[in-house]
C-alpha cells in the first residue's frame, strides 16, 4: 500500500490547503514582476534574491515530489491517461526542464513506497534535496549486499545526512565503501563498462559534426584529465606588450592581461583537436615525440597515511630500519580505490593498469593527511613539488572557488622578492582570476600542512623587496 505525506506529518488545521493554494497563486503572479523590479534593489538585496530564489526552488522541488507521492497513493496517476508518474508530472509542468520532471516523478514513486519513509521524511523536513534523495535511493541498493549487518534505513539516513555535499559526494561514498568491502566488484564494474564503450559521430545540417563518446570511469578519467589540463583559460598579453613583461606584471600585480574570450566548450574542443593532432603526428612519424607539456609518461600520486606505512613496514619486518614504537593505530585509508587530482575515484585494477607506464610519486601522509615527504620522478623536482601542493589544496584555494588544479598557478604566499621560499608552506593553488585578484589587492594567507586560509584584508602582502607583512 502506498504511503501518503499525511502518514508522515499528520493532518494540519482545516483550511490550510486552500490558504496555501491561494498563496501559491499570489507567489506565481509575483514572480512575473520580479525581473522588472530588480533594478530597484541594492547589491546586498540582489544577493538575497539569488540565494532566496534558489533555496525556494529546491524546497519547492521537495514538495512537488511529495505531492506526486500523494497522487500515487490516491490513485490519481493510475486513473489518468499518463503512462506513469514521470509522464503525469510532465503534464502538470509544461516547459519545465525534462531532467527535473523525471527526477521529481521518480523520487515521488519511491516516496510512495512505505519502505522509503526515511526519504519522504527528509524531503518533508527539508533536510535533503530531491537530487540527493535520488542518489541515495540509487546507491544504497548497490552497497547493501556488501554490508549484511547494516539496515537499509540506517544506510539511507547516512546518505541523506550528506545532503549539503551534493549527489556527487554520495556517488563517491559508494565507490569508497565498495573499495573497502568489495574491491573486486569495482574491477568487474569497470570491465563491464569498457565492454559497453562507444564513440560515434553524426554530420549536422549546419556543417558541424557531433561526436558522442560513452566511456568507462577509468577511461573517462584519463580523457577528462587531459582535456582539463589543456583547456584552462589562457589570458593574452595586451596589445604591443611582450609576453615577458606580461608575466612580470602578473607577479607584481600591476595591470591586467586580456581575458580568454573562448567559451569553456570551445576551449575543450581546442584541447581535443590539439591532443589528436599531436598524437597523429607522432604516430605518422611526421613530428618528433613531444616534450615539455606533452612529454613524459603519466604521473600517479599514490597516497597513504603514516599508520598504514608503519604497519606495512612492521609486517614486512623492516620497521627497525625506519624507527620503532610499541603503539600502533588501525589504518585510516580505504583500500581498493584511488583518487586522481581531478577528484575521480578509480578501482584498483584501473590503477594497476595506469601504473604500468607511469612515474610513481609516493606521498606519505601524517595523522591529519598532511604530506610528510614527497618522492620525485627524475628531472621533475618542480612537478613533484606541485604534486605535493595539489594534494592538500585539491583546487583553487580562494574562498568559494573550485577551479581544478590544472587551471591553477602555484602562488608564492610570501613573494619571492620579499624573501618567500619555494616550499610547501609558502604555496597555494590559485586560478588565473584569483591569482590576479590576490596580487591586485595584495592579499595574503596562512598556509599549514593541511590547508590554506585566506585573509581578505587588502594590503597585507608585501609589495616591494624587504617589506614585512602588515600587522
Amino acid at each position: 500500500m502506498a504511503q501518503s505525506t499525511t502518514d508522515i506529518h499528520g493532518p494540519v488545521a482545516p483550511g490550510t490547503g486552500a490558504r496555501l493554494m491561494a498563496l501559491m497563486g499570489e507567489f506565481t503572479a509575483a514572480l512575473e514582476e520580479w525581473p522588472g523590479a530588480l533594478w530597484q534593489l541594492d547589491e546586498a538585496a540582489l544577493g538575497e534574491v539569488v540565494g532566496g530564489m534558489l533555496r525556494m526552488g529546491a524546497r519547492m522541488e521537495n514538495v512537488a515530489a511529495l505531492a506526486t507521492a500523494d497522487a500515487l497513493s490516491r490513485g490519481t496517476v493510475a486513473n489518468s491517461t499518463a503512462t506513469g508518474a514521470p509522464a503525469w508530472v510532465a503534464r502538470q509542468a509544461a516547459g519545465v526542464d525534462p531532467v527535473v520532471v523525471r527526477r521529481v516523478g521518480t523520487v515521488g514513486v519511491d516516496c510512495a513506497d512505505p519502505r522509503n519513509r526515511v526519504v519522504a521524511e527528509a524531503l518533508a523536513t527539508g533536510s535533503a534535496s530531491v537530487p540527493v534523495a535520488a542518489a541515495a535511493l540509487r546507491e544504497v541498493p548497490r552497497i547493501l549486499p556488501q554490508l549484511p549487518t547494516a539496515g537499509r534505513d540506517d544506510l539511507l539516513g547516512r546518505y541523506l545526512s550528506l545532503s549539503d555535499q551534493g549527489w556527487r559526494t554520495l556517488r563517491e561514498l559508494t565507490t569508497r565503501i565498495l573499495g573497502q568491502y568489495a574491491p573486486q566488484q569495482l574491477v568487474r564494474d569497470e570491465e563491464r563498462q569498457q565492454e559497453c564503450e562507444s564513440v560515434f559521430w553524426a554530420d549536422l545540417p549546419n556543417g558541424l559534426t557531433r561526436f558522442v563518446a560513452e566511456l568507462s570511469s577509468g577511461h573517462a578519467a584519463v580523457v577528462k584529465h587531459a582535456l582539463r589540463a589543456l583547456s584552462a583559460p589562457t589570458p593574452a598579453p595586451a596589445p604591443q606588450e611582450s609576453p615577458t613583461s606580461a608575466g612580470a606584471r602578473l607577479e607584481t600585480g600591476t595591470g591586467a592581461l586580456e581575458r580568454d574570450t573562448r567559451t569553456p566548450a570551445k576551449r575543450r574542443a581546442d584541447a581535443l583537436v590539439r591532443l589528436v593532432e599531436t598524437s597523429a603526428g607522432v604516430l605518422d612519424g611526421t613530428s618528433p615525440r613531444p616534450v615539455g607539456e606533452f612529454g613524459g609518461t603519466a604521473k600517479i600520486l599514490v597516497t597513504m597515511d603514516y599508520n598504514t606505512l608503519y604497519e606495512g613496514l612492521r609486517d614486512a619486518g623492516r620497521l627497525g630500519q625506519h624507527g620503532s614504537g610499541e603503539d600502533g593505530f588501525a589504518p585510516t585509508y580505504l583500500p581498493g580505490i584511488g583518487r586522481t587530482t581531478d577528484g575521480d575515484h578509480l578501482d584498483a585494477g584501473t590503477l594497476r593498469r595506469l601504473a604500468c607506464d607511469a612515474d610513481l610519486i609516493p606521498a606519505v601522509l601524517g595523522t591529519e593527511s598532511e604530506p610528510l615527504d614527497v618522492g620525485r620522478a627524475k628531472r621533475l623536482f618542480t612537478g613533484g613539488l606541485r604534486t605535493a601542493i595539489i594534494h592538500p589544496d585539491q583546487h583553487c584555494t580562494f574562498p568559494g572557488c573550485d577551479r581544478p588544479p590544472d587551471w591553477c598557478d602555484a602562488h608564492h604566499v610570501r613573494p619571492w622578492w620579499a624573501g618567500g621560499e619555494t616550499t610547501l608552506t609558502n604555496a597555494a593553488l590559485l586560478c588565473a582570476r584569483h591569482h590576479t585578484i590576490v596580487h591586485r589587492d595584495l592579499l595574503t594567507a596562512q598556509v599549514t600542512t593541511t590547508g590554506v586560509t585566506w585573509d581578505l584584508t587588502p594590503g597585507l602582502m608585501p609589495s616591494r623587496p624587504g617589506q614585512r607583512p602588515a600587522a
